[in-house]
């Protein structure tokens, strides 16, 4: 099975490959701001899954009285792993 992509630590690879590439020839304006985008980019926390406190408020914001509480976090789990 193949290994996922980690997709920041080849962002931060890309990032050193450019600032390289910057100091070794005339400072281009555009690599520098995507330089600048990319390391503000990348200095940002990654999402985090919902908690199943927070499923749990979501259920009973919502009133799903006809299914459990236990069946709400079923499903709900089950979704958050297909994305």
């Amino acid at each position: 099975m193949a290994s996922m992509t980690d997709f920041r630590a080849l962002c931060v690879e890309l990032i050193d490959a450019l600032q390289y590439h910057r100091e070794q020839t005339r400072p281009i304006n555009k690599t520098t701001k995507i330089l600048d985008r990319a390391r503000t980019a990348l200095a940002q926390p990654e999402p985090q899954e919902p908690t199943d406190k927070d499923l749990i408020e979501l259920f009973n914001e919502n009133d799903w009285n006809y299914i459990s509480p236990e069946t709400f976090l079923d499903i709900a789990h089950s979704v958050l792993k297909l994305r």
